[in-house]
Formats: structure tokens, sequence, C-alpha cells
């Protein structure tokens, strides 16, 4: 019991702690503070990572070329632009819009991952297996995974279509 009232007294101090930030010597800070969205990253078209070495595929990859990654790119920057203005209306109090647009966002996130199930089951293997992967699927892995957070978002925001 002892040791349990301890644990709960550290993630108690824990929690206040991450929770009182850091404060201006010169005043108080009284204002609350929104944060400003930032504006998507134009991705690059070609691919940026370098492949990974490993064993020799135990079978082919699928054709993924630079051009499917950067329409799939920017697909993802309108799904998280229509994330961004549905959070905005929800903040205003519209949910009904807010819903729509997850929804609209939800609807683009499904076609990325419909366009992208094959080379994913692919690259999926290859990691498992240790093989040799080329850039291409190195930046659909980090395509994929900043995919699934913002489908996470806009799942948690209603968008459920």
């Amino acid at each position: 019991m002892v040791l349990g009232a301890i644990a709960v007294v550290v993630v108690v101090v824990l929690i206040v702690m991450m929770k009182g930030g850091t404060k201006d010597s010169g005043g108080t800070n009284d204002k609350p503070q929104t944060p400003t969205p930032a504006a998507p990253k134009p991705a690059p078209a070609a691919p940026s990572s370098a492949a990974k070495p490993g064993k020799t595929p135990a079978k082919p990859a699928p054709t993924l070329t630079a051009e499917t990654l950067q329409q799939c790119r920017d697909q993802q920057a309108k799904a998280q632009a229509l994330y961004n203005e549905g959070s905005k209306a929800r903040t205003a109090g519209d949910n009904a819009t807010a819903r729509d647009k997850m929804s609209q966002a939800k609807v683009i996130i499904d076609q990325i991952n419909q366009t992208l199930a094959v080379p994913m089951l692919w690259q999926e293997e290859a990691q498992m297996g240790d093989w040799t992967q080329s850039g291409e699927y190195i930046d659909l892995e980090k395509l994929v995974t900043a995919l699934a957070s913002l489908e996470k978002m806009v799942r948690m925001g209603g968008g459920t279509k």
C-alpha cells in the first residue's frame, strides 16, 4: 500500500510539473494562447530517402513511382486542410460542419490507403524479412506513418464516412 501511495504521489507531481510549464519573471500570462495552425509543408517530388540495404527480396517489389508518392502527399495535404477546417468549425461550435469536413478528409485518406495497399503489403513483408528496399519504399513508410496519425485525428474528430 505504501508503494502504491508513493506511485500515486509521483504521478501527480509529474502531471503538475508537465502542466505547469515555464513562467516569465516579468509578469503573468493571463491571455489564453491559441496555437496557430502550421501550414502544410510542400513535399519533395523525388525520393528523399536512401535505399535500405538488406537481403535480396524473395519476391519483386510492386511498381511504386515518385509521382505516385507525390500524388498521395498532395491528397494527404488536402485531407490535412479539411481536418484543420473541421477543427476550426468545431471550436466555433459548428459541429455539423466539423463532422462533414472530417468525413470528407476520411474519404480522401481511404482513397490514399487503397492506392498504397499493395506496395504497403510488400513493404511490410520487406521489413519483416530484412529485405533491400528502394528509396521510394522508405518514403512510403514515412508517408503511411504520417497518414495513420492524421487518420486517427480525423476519426477522433468525427470522420466516419
